[in-house]
């Protein structure tokens, strides 16, 4: 949020450290699914105006929200960098495709990344994605989010039921098809080797079910990381049901192993 980074602004002043010069911000984010309101975003859009901070807003998610609209930092600045892509809400995450629009002074000198990088898109993949604006293909497309969002609810549904997991720990998952949760401290016994991740490897060897544990998106300086797991919801219903239903059969195991393990240290 703008607080935040006027926070940051004044800390790295304050220390005689260099000025930003970029700030890159997900929303709605991978891996929390968290989205900013559209004044929070006009208001970071302002900051960063005033400030001299180019803005990078990753779009790719938009499309692909639960009741909380989302809003597109060209609303908001003629500086900002907005990224977007066919592979979320347009379903085509195999034909690496995407567009960028950016202000008038960085059209050379993106231009000439482009010439030396890839040229341009695959002409199958822009063909493909010529048929997205279709109304029947935004029919099948409204489709798939009515999916995701019935598998949202009955995530979350599941997760209330588990008591060792309070709500606050349950990142807001505004947007996109993931769910982010922090088992906090009485959950994980990572001195014996018990955190996030083990708990990932081993629902996956005995229920044959895949989440990803947080040391893929968490600070590896700290101990977040093995501390939090994600929860994907793109593929079917039936599918999340019947993982839910698994990690349910799995938890109580889980529990018995991180309560056993800390009498031990």
């Amino acid at each position: 949020t703008a607080a935040e980074l006027r926070k940051e602004i004044q800390e790295r002043e304050n220390a005689g450290n260099a000025r930003l010069k970029g700030l890159i911000l997900s929303s709605p984010s991978n891996p929390t699914g968290a989205m900013l309101s559209a004044e929070e975003l006009k208001d970071l859009c302002e900051l960063c105006d005033k400030e001299g901070i180019r803005f990078l807003s990753d779009e790719i998610y938009h499309g692909i929200t639960y009741g909380k609209k989302e809003a597109t930092a060209l609303e908001y600045s003629s500086t900002a960098i907005v990224i977007n892509s066919f592979s979320k809400y347009y379903s085509m995450s195999g034909w690496r495709l995407g567009w960028m629009v950016v202000p008038s002074d960085l059209l050379d000198p993106i231009n000439v990344l482009q010439q030396n990088m890839f040229i341009n898109a695959p002409t199958i993949s822009q063909t493909a994605a010529m048929k997205c604006w279709e109304p029947d293909t935004i029919q099948e497309l409204e489709g798939h989010i009515a999916k995701y969002r019935a598998s949202r609810e009955f995530i979350l549904k599941e997760l209330e039921n588990i008591k060792e997991i309070p709500a606050k720990n349950v990142a807001p998952a505004d947007g996109g098809f993931y769910v982010y949760i922090d088992l906090g401290e009485d959950n994980v016994a990572t001195e014996a080797g018990l955190g996030s991740t083990e708990m990932c490897r081993s629902l996956l060897e005995e229920e044959g079910v895949a989440f990803t544990p947080g040391t893929d998106f968490e600070d590896p300086s700290g101990n977040l990381g093995d501390r939090r797991f994600r929860i994907s919801y793109a593929g079917g219903t039936n599918t999340i049901q019947n993982a839910m239903g698994r990690f349910r059969q799995f938890w109580s195991g889980w529990v018995k192993r991180v309560h056993e393990a800390k009498q031990k240290i």
